[in-house]
């Protein structure tokens, strides 16, 4: 089974102009003509006139596929092009030199493989790291892929985070450019940085700990980590940038809520997990 569009003419036009208002890329639209995977009236066709009510359909090649893996993964909610799933810590975005084979898109992969997909190739569209916990959004095939990147409709995510000691002042936006360390692997602030934004808000102290809500304004790597480390509370377990392991191994850091708009449906959805046993435990 392959993932299967059809569209109609609502007034005379041509395939790839029709495709196009459908958010068909001319990359995308000269591979479906390659791949002869465009029909009209049940037969291939190329770049034709059509009528009013006139109907196209495709089905996107299965060339390409993701390496599916077997490995466990967690779907919060599904939508027929995209998933957002619970990352657990621990497991990579994507592959890497470490475990070629199983990442989360492996794992999405896998999942689309057991429900009769042929070929299958989802897309990271909110890559977290490894041991960063929570919601990912992760579009089933290229062309949803395609499709969210040309809208003008933001992915919104937040954060939860567990540090050390409390933020003056509870709650207010770091504004510091991060670039990449000596070591190549830190970022931290720097004058000739990126400009990185992150706002924050205290949502309850305890036990000399504070959990915090955060957003990105910006999306730089480890940018959560490396500001908060540069104000003198690093995340709880985050070894990378000096916080204490002494409770816990990884970093307390969690995506807790994600929303975006459908650019098939044009629904707003909405998915939000509850703050981690790890943070509460803590701070109980």
């Amino acid at each position: 089974m392959r993932f299967t569009f059809e569209y109609q003419a609502d007034a005379p036009t041509t395939v790839k102009r029709l495709l196009a208002r459908h958010g068909v890329s001319h990359r995308l639209f000269t591979k479906l003509l390659a791949a002869r995977a465009i029909t009209v009236a049940g037969q291939p066709t190329g770049n034709r006139e059509l009528a009013a009510g006139a109907k196209v359909r495709f089905s996107l090649p299965a060339d390409q596929p993701v390496p599916p893996s077997a490995g466990p993964i967690v779907v919060v909610h599904e939508l027929p092009n995209w998933l957002i799933v619970n990352k657990p810590a621990g497991l990579a975005s994507v592959p890497g030199p470490s475990n070629p084979t199983d990442s989360l898109v492996n794992r999405a992969a896998g999942y689309l493989t057991q429900q009769g997909i042929t070929g299958a190739q989802p897309a990271i569209m909110t890559r977290l790291d490894r041991d960063t916990t929570g919601l990912v959004l992760i579009a089933k095939h290229p062309y949803a892929q395609g499709r969210l990147d040309a809208s003008d409709t933001a992915v919104t995510k937040t954060y939860l985070a567990l540090i050390h000691g409390t933020l003056t002042p509870p709650a207010g936006r770091i504004a510091l450019p991060l670039g990449k360390a000596a070591d190549g692997i830190h970022r931290e602030v720097r004058a000739d940085g990126q400009p990185a934004v992150t706002d924050y808000a205290t949502v309850r102290t305890g036990h000399d700990y504070s959990l915090l809500q955060l957003s990105l304004v910006t999306g730089r790597t480890h940018q959560i980590r490396a500001h908060l480390a540069h104000l003198g509370h690093p995340l709880v377990g985050d070894a990378l940038y000096g916080g204490d392991t002494s409770v816990v191994s990884r970093q307390l850091l969690q995506a807790t809520t994600l929303a975006f708009r459908d650019p098939f449906s044009g629904q707003l959805v909405k998915a939000e997990l509850p703050a981690p046993v790890a943070m509460t435990k803590l701070m109980a």
